[in-house]
């Protein structure tokens, strides 16, 4: 006899179905399969732009269009990367398959949850033929993380590093222990090229060129603060961003799809802030920016996109923007009191007064910016801290610390990053000319500084045509590949270098009797001084190396000094006025002095007016003219 005989008669059935019926489950579930893949197919779902978002596909220029992504294994089909149709096709017939996939080890339904959600959204499964797999560690992850808010956080841009001169964007995660108190206590999402190049003119090359990888990553935001905040002093800009807690599900699905996928970084364009963009329009299917980003993506673009999305920000100070507030509130003895104790001139012991807690907090924090930017050792900085910090607890004195102001203008609100300009060149002689000018990006002196860094001008491709009055003849003026302007006046607290770098083709208007057309690259480093918000004075020693033939040898290598005053009378207008001399060099020894002043009136957000006098003389030659512009941002 049988054992099962003696059991309950409901038990043997349902063993006896188990039994019956486990071969066939196996036929079942190819069936299930198949009739999904066959209504994915004649929904097109794989046409679906959602489908492209998950897979990173882009267009391609040539060929067909295919993911950024590089890693091999983000893809079950073997053409993953370049046919999403089969790409859908095998994720479906690899979420049946609970057998860990390298090299995550975990199943396809694990390793790619948010593919699985909107698939399941779509299709419907069922949960019977198509059971839910145990996905212990990425849930685990999942409710560590668990963000109740996401921001969209802006490191203003930093003028001395090539891969930071526009800004940078990253999302902060504040999970059920972040309060209003203690946003450091959150993660922070971050797609950044991977690389420990120091040099920049290398990292700028091997950036523009793909010759990096580009990953996201996660770590706690604190980290990202003392990166940004501190080491390298640029003041961060926090935006809440409004996303329900569906969106927020599927950024995190999304991010851990993403660890450790490889991508070709490029400065211009597949950078940091468009890659964040391919993230959150994951997370919200809403977010498009319609193509906008195809040539470059710069990171106040970016935030101008998510702008509907984005609450008012929070202003985080850099530890330079601390300092300079606290230096304003104290008087020039304090400020050398302050500057003497933190570089060990003076000690609190050896001062016939106490200094009070302004003083000792403004020499802490001093030293510990000198600290981070390398010049303190460890072994010298941490005792001649730790005196100051007991000094300042001795004093008994509340606060000690200015706080500065956040700036009246967001990043968000500053001026469109790239520019037109329409206007006339007049000549005593009567050569005048009509002008129309094209800048791709970013910022200048002279354009409104509201929203981006003062003393900070990055140009690039601006192209400028020149239509003379008296013919109709056109011709380039000038072709401007890179120009960069870092102004930066000292004081008693800091003294940095200022500097210059521009490489150009010009076709100049001289109005001496040749056509020139030269190929420039000039440059190089100067010192500042005075407040922005006034005046500043600045003089930069300046090489300057020309091919063409505005000079009678064909070249030139000369160095020589540029001075220049920044002024803004009034608000929303500035003036910039600057000499120059170039005496005699290398090759063509032909003696250049020029002296300018230009001036701007922002009429609105988004136009200003330029007005511009300049004279140009060479050898006893003189070329005068003015001009008059009409800018346009967008």
């Amino acid at each position: 006899m049988l054992q099962c005989r003696t059991a309950p008669k409901g038990a043997v059935l349902v063993w006896a179905a188990a039994l019956c019926l486990a071969r066939p489950a196996v036929a079942d579930d190819a069936a299930y399969r198949d009739a999904l893949i066959v209504e994915a197919d004649a929904r097109k779902l794989a046409s679906a732009p959602a489908w492209a978002h998950l897979l990173h596909v882009e267009p391609a220029a040539f060929g067909p269009d295919r993911s950024t992504v590089e890693s091999r294994w983000f893809f079950v089909a073997d053409d993953g990367a370049t046919d999403p149709a089969a790409e859908l096709r095998a994720t479906l017939a690899a979420f049946f398959d609970p057998a860990p996939r390298a090299p995550r080890a975990e199943s396809a339904q694990c390793q790619f949850g948010a593919r699985f959600a909107w698939l399941d959204a779509q299709l419907g499964f069922d949960r019977q033929r198509l059971p839910r797999q145990p996905c212990a560690e990425r849930d685990s992850w999942m409710s560590r993380l668990a963000p109740e808010q996401v921001w969209v956080v802006f490191p203003s841009a930093y003028v001395n590093s090539p891969a930071s001169m526009f800004g940078h964007t990253l999302l902060r995660l504040d999970g059920p222990e972040v309060t209003a108190a203690t946003p450091l206590l959150a993660y922070a999402a971050n797609y950044v090229a991977e690389t420990q190049e120091s040099n920049g003119l290398l990292f700028a090359v091997k950036g523009l060129t793909g010759g990096y990888v580009g990953q996201y990553s996660l770590l706690p935001y604190y980290d990202k603060v003392k990166e940004y905040a501190r080491l390298e002093s640029r003041d961060l800009w926090e935006y809440p961003l409004t996303l329900d807690a569906a969106a927020r599900e599927r950024l995190l699905l999304h991010l851990w799809e993403l660890r450790g996928a490889a991508f070709t970084y490029y400065f211009f364009t597949k950078n940091c802030s468009y890659q964040l963009l391919t993230l959150l329009r994951v997370a919200d299917p809403g977010i498009d920016w319609h193509g906008q980003f195809s040539g470059w993506a710069i990171p106040t673009d970016t935030l101008r996109v998510l702008a509907p999305r984005l609450g008012p920000p929070k202003f985080r100070p850099a530890l330079g923007t601390s300092i300079r507030a606290q230096g304003a509130a104290l008087s020039t003895d304090d400020r050398q009191a302050a500057v003497a104790l933190s570089s060990g001139a003076a000690t609190v012991e050896s001062r016939a007064a106490a200094p009070s807690a302004a003083v000792l907090t403004l020499a802490n924090d001093l030293l510990q910016y000198r600290f981070a930017a390398g010049d303190v050792k460890r072994e010298d900085g941490a005792a001649r801290s730790l005196s100051l910090l007991r000094a300042r607890a001795a004093t008994g004195e509340k606060g000690g610390r200015a706080t500065p102001a956040a700036p009246v203008i967001d990043p968000v609100q500053g001026h469109g990053t790239s520019r037109v300009a329409v206007g006339t060149q007049l000549r005593p002689d009567g050569t005048d000319s009509l002008q129309l000018e094209w800048r791709a990006a970013y910022h200048d002196l002279l354009d409104p500084p509201g929203g981006y860094g003062d003393g900070q001008s990055i140009s690039f491709f601006d192209i400028g045509l020149r239509t003379r009055l008296a013919n109709g003849a056109t011709t380039l003026d000038h072709a401007t590949v890179i120009n960069i302007v870092s102004i930066a006046p000292r004081d008693v607290l800091f003294q940095p270098i200022s500097w210059r770098f521009r490489a150009a083709h010009e076709r100049p208007d001289l109005g001496l009797g040749r056509d020139p057309r030269i190929t420039v690259l000039e440059g190089g480093p100067g010192l500042a001084w005075g407040r922005f918000d006034r005046v500043v004075g600045y003089g930069n020693l300046e090489l300057r190396t020309e091919v063409g033939n505005a000079r009678d040898q064909g070249y030139s290598l000369q160095a020589g000094p540029r001075l220049g005053l920044l002024a803004r009378p009034l608000p929303g207008w500035t003036v910039l006025g600057e000499a120059r001399w170039l005496p005699g060099g290398v090759g063509d020894h032909t003696n250049v002095r020029s002296l300018g002043v230009e001036q701007q009136w922002a009429i609105d957000r988004a136009t200003g007016l330029r007005l511009g006098v300049q004279a140009l003389w060479r050898d006893g030659a003189e070329a005068r003219q003015l001009t008059l512009r009409l800018v346009r941002y967008f």
